[in-house]
């Protein structure tokens, strides 16, 4: 009895200290910073297929972001806007319940379309689109936009966009918000001189449909570069696919708004 009461009496003892050691530790400990303009982010899709006649099956499949914590009206509608959704509400349920209509009104169009078509041979008509979350830093959300599709002819479509949200400011950030005179031929020289640079090996530069590039809406962003893509026919052939240009912005700073450039941490 004795033995047992001093195993005892050691594992009470064992315990008052870890006890004490679990309540002293928070104090040492550095708790990870939370990064506020980071949102919360989910998403809904949809995807089917229907055989609208003996030589035509449609295809159709859609995700959209849902963004549980984002309040602002204007913003959700600029987010949504590539897409062509504009809700009253943003919820889940609404977003999921918005690209079902899109199916629902593919199919239907499809049908109409086909209808009468004279087809020889089996195909897939499709109808494709993406969001995704492309990156989050600094309060700068940016989204990216993908989709693709065919309905009949020698090919189909594809595009890839980018938009970025200002959720510190809670709008659209425009080129203006960024550049130095955006209009000016600097950024034209710019994008023209790296565009050369970086076509070894890929052609793009043979099949240019245009003599100088401008800045365009299609643009995002990192602290070392800045980017512009170009899709398909906007400045170079189909088979040229997207034209990527890559910006340093150790090459430009003179030319950047000091205000972006504080808020990017960028010296």
């Amino acid at each position: 009895m004795k033995k047992n009461s001093i195993i005892s009496a050691f594992i009470l003892l064992g315990i008052i200290s870890c006890q004490k050691m679990e309540k002293a530790s928070p104090a040492t400990e550095k708790v990870p910073a939370v990064d506020s303009t980071k949102l919360a982010v989910d998403s809904v899709s949809v995807s089917d297929s229907l055989k609208v006649n003996a030589k035509i099956t449609g295809s159709f499949s859609a995700k959209v972001l849902v963004f549980p914590k984002l309040s602002d009206k204007s913003l959700l509608d600029s987010i949504y806007a590539v897409d062509k959704i504009q809700l009253e509400e943003y919820s889940k349920k609404n977003l999921e319940d918005a690209i079902k209509n899109k199916q629902k009104e593919y199919f239907a169009s499809l049908k109409d379309d086909t209808k009468d078509l004279p087809v020889e041979f089996e195909q897939t008509w499709t109808q494709h689109s993406n969001e995704k979350v492309f990156s989050q830093q600094n309060g700068f959300l940016t989204v990216k936009y993908t989709g693709d599709g065919f309905s009949g002819g020698a090919h189909g479509y594809y595009y890839e966009y980018y938009k970025v949200f200002d959720l510190q400011n809670k709008k659209t950030l425009q080129l203006s918000d960024i550049l130095v005179s955006p209009d000016s031929s600097v950024w034209k020289r710019a994008l023209w001189d790296q565009f050369i640079k970086n076509d070894t090996g890929k052609g793009q530069s043979d099949m240019l449909l245009v003599s100088e590039i401008s800045p365009n809406s299609n643009f995002y962003f990192d602290q070392q570069n800045l980017y512009f893509l170009y899709n398909q026919y906007e400045i170079a052939a189909y088979a040229a696919g997207t034209v990527l240009i890559k910006i340093p912005i150790s090459d430009v700073k003179p030319m950047l708004k000091p205000e972006w450039k504080k808020r990017m941490k960028i010296n």
